[in-house]
């Protein structure tokens, strides 16, 4: 058995509790326990026929699937831009191949209690499986090797992390990309799954990289837009993120967008608890490149909030970041 660990979860269940407990943010193995000290006479066996039976074998890994819902995102321009104007959109093509590293932190502070994991990183092969008529990709992430960084201020030993990270070799991420960037729901399955695999693919849940949604309208150089997206928080707190993006460059057949983010919620209870002062900003920058399925992207975004019940109140933050990186095959 592993330990879970995971801050997403402690939240969840110190919102609705209201008890305050140390700030874990990651899954780690259990320590090993120290052995029984001996006995002082050694007693005789029993009898043969009070033997215990065998231990069964561990039942084999087998597969498991996790789906993260897709969100909905509305978009609404603010200036077309200047000179040139062309339609922004991820363009892959059927059949194509990427290599792509998927690198994600997370980071959660209670009160005053600040716990930070190492960073997750991901290598692998994404395949565009098809594209319709609308541009709109079925793809399929192979990841083919699992590390973990050291991160500034992290108490969680990247060993141990990795020992869990590990259980993630083979895994796939499976979905759909709209010409706009609208996301379709998005599947993680693995064939072959050890216990602890629940824990890391929960942390990936909440850390796995979107990209931005994009205007159907053609865009000059300045171009401002806004997205609204209205999601749930570890699937229990309904948020409100709202980016405002800018296009900053256009060169050739790449275009630079950067992005600003604030989050708001309202008043809400879970179970017993209610959930108030919702806030949250977050940063963004992604290059979009022609015929490519992931762009060169790089985020974060920190939300916080006050869970109270009868005369205990907890301020909670969020902190998540991600970055993905094309590689040379």
């Amino acid at each position: 058995m592993v330990r879970r660990l995971s801050l997403i979860i402690l939240v969840v269940a110190a919102a609705c509790g209201g008890a305050s407990k140390p700030v874990q943010t990651a899954p780690l193995p259990d320590e090993p326990k120290p052995a029984p000290p001996a006995a002082a006479e050694a007693k005789p066996a029993p009898p043969a026929a009070a033997e215990a039976k065998p231990t069964p074998p561990p039942a084999k890994p087998g597969p498991v699937e996790l789906k993260i819902p897709a969100v909905q995102t509305t978009v609404k321009v603010v200036s077309g831009g200047k000179g040139k104007k062309a339609a922004l959109r991820y363009s892959a093509r059927p059949g194509t191949k990427q290599a792509v590293e998927l690198a994600m932190d997370f980071a959660g502070k209670q009160d005053t209690d600040e716990q930070i994991v190492p960073t997750i990183v991901l290598t692998g092969e994404a395949e565009t499986k098809t594209v319709d008529k609308d541009g709109n990709a079925e793809y399929e992430i192979t990841v083919t090797g699992v590390d973990a960084r050291p991160v500034s201020g992290s108490s969680v030993p990247v060993d141990k992390f990795k020992l869990v990270l590990g259980t993630l070799a083979g895994l796939t991420i499976g979905g759909k990309l709209g010409s706009t960037g609208v996301a379709g729901e998005v599947t993680l399955r693995l064939d072959s799954a050890p216990s602890q695999a629940a824990d890391a693919l929960a942390l990936l849940r909440v850390t796995l990289p979107t990209l931005p949604v994009l205007p159907s309208e053609a865009l000059g150089l300045g171009a401002k837009w806004q997205s609204t997206t209205t999601a749930k928080l570890a699937d229990r707190l309904d948020v409100t993120q709202v980016t405002d993006y800018e296009l900053v460059a256009h060169q050739g057949t790449t275009w630079t967008i950067k992005g600003k983010t604030k989050v708001s919620g309202k008043d809400q209870a879970i179970e017993s608890s209610k959930i108030s002062s919702i806030t949250g900003t977050g940063t963004s920058e992604t290059t979009i490149a022609d015929g490519t399925l992931y762009p060169t992207h790089k985020a974060s975004l920190e939300t916080q909030f006050m869970a109270s019940e009868q005369d205990k109140s907890i301020r909670f933050a969020i902190k998540v970041g991600s970055a993905v990186t094309p590689r040379t095959p």
